[in-house]
């Protein structure tokens, strides 16, 4: 890790690897005390040190290991909570847990660079073809009842020709993969911009969610399409339309499925274009026509209109391929961490260079279960000095 830089004094913790097994055992209430170090200070030099200056604790490998805190580390000095305990409990509000999506950017890729795959699947070569499997994971027509569903039954009957889902009723597609190292947990399902090269022709193509009563500010924030509707194909998923195949309010001219692409707040500020699930003409909407579904936690982006996938050959990589633009995200689970040192707390240290007069240089933070051990290690970018006179809240926050 280096140093901790930074222009403010910050709090930045990392569960040890103790922290982690235990947290597999043990639930929020798992960290009960904190204490306060000063392993990064020797008071016989005249000051602290300063941003830029701390050691950190682990690497972060571009931010991937965030829990790094350090194999069998241990706080060299701590600070004297009370005469009986370098210790002091959390403050008791410190068992609440939050969970919100990061988003870790915009990429590209091509296939040219070798992170992209290419195959048609077709469900007439079941008897030579393994990847045939992959209509059943990705939830796509195999039985003559699926294909009903999807282009015999209407809505009202149980199925869905009559809905945006009729045209995934094909017994071919074309199957773009993205590789694992590519991406995080989460594909961002309004975040897509494939272009797709076939022999006849080029195609941009765009995610976007449902025309549904669910508020535009909160699409802005969906990372997958949350109507019901879309469940049928399994979790985390989002369609694909196309301006190339069929404009939005199935056809409108003066619409585009590229309105709204890679800005901030697509959907309430910029417009971004939504998919009608069905006909409604006292509204006047029509139902749309998407190209295909993105596999948003498996990396995939499945293509079944006949325009793209009939005309694609995986085999001539100079008149055939993809590019690929989308955001990213995972889940960061957070617990924050109130620890008070109060006045007359602190005042002293075990570190052996400190002496009388001295004003405690504090430079970690670490927090234990109740047998004691050291479950993370929050190391700030700064020296900061306590006196025995004041009083101090460090919020540490923690993710998991």
């Amino acid at each position: 890790m280096g140093y901790l830089t930074g222009t403010t004094i910050e709090l930045i913790a990392k569960l040890t690897p103790t922290g982690r097994k235990k947290l597999i055992s043990n639930n929020n209430t798992l960290i009960t005390t904190f204490g306060l170090g000063d392993s990064d200070s020797y008071y016989g030099t005249y000051t602290g040190l300063t941003i830029g200056q701390v050691p950190g604790m682990g690497g972060d490998n571009n931010g991937i290991d965030i829990n790094n805190g350090g194999v069998g580390y241990t706080m060299r000095s701590l600070l004297v909570a009370s005469p009986s305990s370098t210790l002091k409990p959390v403050d008791p509000s410190s068992i609440s847990i939050t969970s919100i999506f990061k988003h870790l950017g915009y990429k590209s890729i091509d296939y040219s660079g070798g992170s992209i795959s290419q195959n048609i699947i077709d469900l007439a070569d079941i008897n030579t073809d393994s990847l045939t499997n992959l209509f059943h994971s990705f939830d796509l027509p195999i039985t003559s009842n699926d294909f009903n569903m999807l282009t015999g039954n209407t809505v009202n009957t149980g199925g869905y020709s009559n809905t945006a889902y009729s045209g995934f009723g094909q017994t071919k597609a074309l199957v773009i993969g993205i590789g694992n190292n590519e991406y995080s947990e989460v594909i961002d399902g309004k975040s897509i911009k494939l272009d797709i090269s076939n022999t006849a022709n080029t195609f941009n193509v765009y995610s976007t969610y449902e025309r549904s009563t669910r508020s535009e500010n909160l699409l802005d924030s969906d990372i997958k399409e949350m109507s019901s509707n879309i469940n049928m194909f399994g979790p985390n998923r989002a369609l694909l339309f196309s301006d190339g195949v069929v404009r939005p309010n199935g056809g409108d001219a003066t619409k585009s499925w590229s309105t709204g692409y890679a800005t901030n707040k697509p959907y309430s500020i910029n417009g971004k274009e939504r998919y009608n699930f069905t006909t409604n003409t006292n509204l006047s909407l029509t139902a749309d026509t998407p190209v295909g579904i993105a596999y948003l936690d498996k990396g995939f982006l499945v293509i079944t209109e006949p325009t793209i996938v009939n005309e694609f050959d995986v085999t001539d990589a100079s008149a055939t391929g993809t590019s690929i633009n989308f955001d990213h995200a995972r889940t960061s689970i957070s617990q924050s961490i109130t620890c008070l040192a109060k006045r007359g707390e602190f005042g002293v240290t075990t570190n052996k260079t400190w002496s009388n007069g001295d004003t405690p240089r504090i430079t970690e933070l670490g927090v234990f279960d109740n047998s004691n051990s050291l479950i993370a290690i929050a190391k700030l970018n700064e020296t900061y000095y306590k006196s025995i006179d004041d009083m101090v809240a460090f919020n540490v926050k923690i993710e998991y």
